[in-house]
């Protein structure tokens, strides 16, 4: 699609923005695959972005709103198997469709409607990072509750994203370009990225995930035909100046909140407000919430749902979802006529991967003592550990006790976030299940590769 610009307006804007439900804001559109395997239920599917910069476009389709800054898609999801599995996508820019906007700015606002710069919603949480503006009793209640709603419930969820703000290799925009969750027509429900992004990360980022219609190339073409180089040249700024204050904070991950407070005095500077920020009292209820300042001269229009895009509940498509055995997990039975050479080559490369991949059943039994000083003896205690066959469960509470441990000595490792990844899926599994023999293999493998890294780390 070839849009024709007829505005395009950059507005700095430093919010904490959450969809806690991007299936539930679409429609459930799609339950998605995941390694060529059918999802069959989406229990998690968040959409956290640290925004510093908006704006609004008209184009021949209609009106796109843009947010950039840092962001995270993830999702807790189940395959036809029945395993449980988490995934997640970097985001530097979020694309709403104006049909998407006014769905989410109509939707119910469960408090504090007399204040226009603060959602607190069903589909929505929106508060600005700088409150320094606000009274102290309208901040405290803010913190309840968002603490209350969400950062206590997807605490873990929080605390990966956090890690992996802090992971160097996160969020290069430089060397890997633009990934944009988008809901234009053209790109709807997908994630559009760079095709200069690093092969290695580029394979690995368009692999399927739940709750997407795809990941795609065109990031690229896409910003070019929509915004000129100094805005493009802007929104890298803002990208790369919210990534160097959030990948340095210190935050208490016990007060989550504390990710706000301690990034405010670095965000401080140049907000256009332009409605009145601090209880603007309101005669009438007025018929969108603002979520975008760049939305404000639409603030009594509205655009209806597109009636091809047919919106239904979770437990509709979940429904509607075809019951299907996968290959992965389900192998097929053999059959009984002669293969030629080729194919009873593949197959066996087949069932030496369903080998690979079965979960034997182990008996629980206590985790050894977990030192809690020496970074490296921590490390080799963890590879022990895993060597030893213990139950996935207890693998993950050994995980996050050495986590914790390592967290108390070194402040900044990147395998941090790695370790909670783990945790995050192994906490989750089946009881008295086991490790395969290839998540075994890999889980030594990153294992080594920590103690490589703190052995260095300490000899420096």
């Amino acid at each position: 699609m070839s849009n024709q610009i007829n505005k395009s307006r950059l507005i700095p804007h430093n919010i904490f923005f959450v969809i806690p439900s991007w299936g539930n804001l679409l429609g459930y559109p799609t339950l998605g695959e995941y390694a060529n395997h059918k999802v069959s239920k989406i229990s998690q599917d968040l959409v956290i972005f640290l925004a510093g910069t908006e704006c609004a476009i008209t184009t021949e389709m209609g009106t796109l709103y843009y947010l950039f800054g840092l962001g995270y898609y993830y999702t807790k999801f189940e395959l036809q198997s029945g395993r449980y599995i988490t995934d997640n996508r970097q985001l530097t820019g979020l694309i709403l469709s104006d049909f998407v906007y006014d769905h989410l700015a109509t939707s119910i606002n469960i408090t504090l409607e007399n204040d226009r710069d603060v959602i607190i919603g069903e589909k929505l949480f929106k508060v600005p990072i700088d409150m320094s503006f606000k009274s102290e009793n309208k901040i405290t209640f803010i913190q309840g509750t968002i603490m209350r709603n969400l950062f206590i419930p997807y605490k873990d969820i929080f605390l990966e994203f956090i890690e992996l703000l802090r992971d160097p290799k996160s969020f290069q925009i430089d060397k890997n370009g633009h990934m944009l969750l988008s809901t234009s027509r053209d790109s709807y429900n997908k994630i559009m990225i760079s095709g200069d992004m690093e092969y290695n990360a580029k394979a690995k980022f368009l692999e399927a995930t739940a709750g997407l219609f795809g990941i795609t190339l065109g990031a690229v073409k896409h910003l070019t035909e929509n915004f000129t180089p100094p805005e493009l040249q802007i929104i890298r700024d803002t990208i790369l100046r919210f990534k160097d204050i959030y990948s340095s904070i210190q935050y208490d991950p016990m007060y989550l909140f504390s990710i706000i407070e301690k990034s405010a005095p670095f965000l401080r500077s140049g907000r256009p407000f332009t409605f009145n920020p601090e209880g603007d009292q309101m005669d009438k209820k007025m018929p969108k919430e603002s979520i975008f300042i760049s939305a404000e001269d639409r603030m009594n229009s509205f655009n209806e749902w597109p009636l091809n895009l047919k919106r239904q509940t979770k437990e509709e498509l979940e429904k509607a979802s075809i019951e299907k055995k996968t290959k992965l997990y389900q192998p097929h039975q053999q059959e009984t006529l002669e293969k030629p050479a080729v194919m009873k080559l593949i197959k066996k490369e087949e069932n030496f991967e369903l080998r690979t991949m079965k979960r034997p059943f182990i008996e629980i039994k206590p985790l050894p003592l977990i030192p809690h000083e020496n970074p490296l003896e921590i490390l080799i205690t963890l590879r022990k550990i895993v060597e030893e066959d213990y139950d996935i469960q207890t693998i993950g509470r050994a995980l996050e006790i050495v986590r914790n441990n390592i967290k108390q000595k070194i402040l900044h490792v990147n395998y941090l976030w790695e370790l909670s990844k783990y945790i995050n899926v192994y906490q989750r599994a089946e009881p008295n299940i086991g490790l395969s023999s290839k998540e075994k293999a890999e889980l030594l493998r990153d294992i080594d590769n920590w103690i490589k890294i703190t052995k260095q780390k300490f000899s420096n």
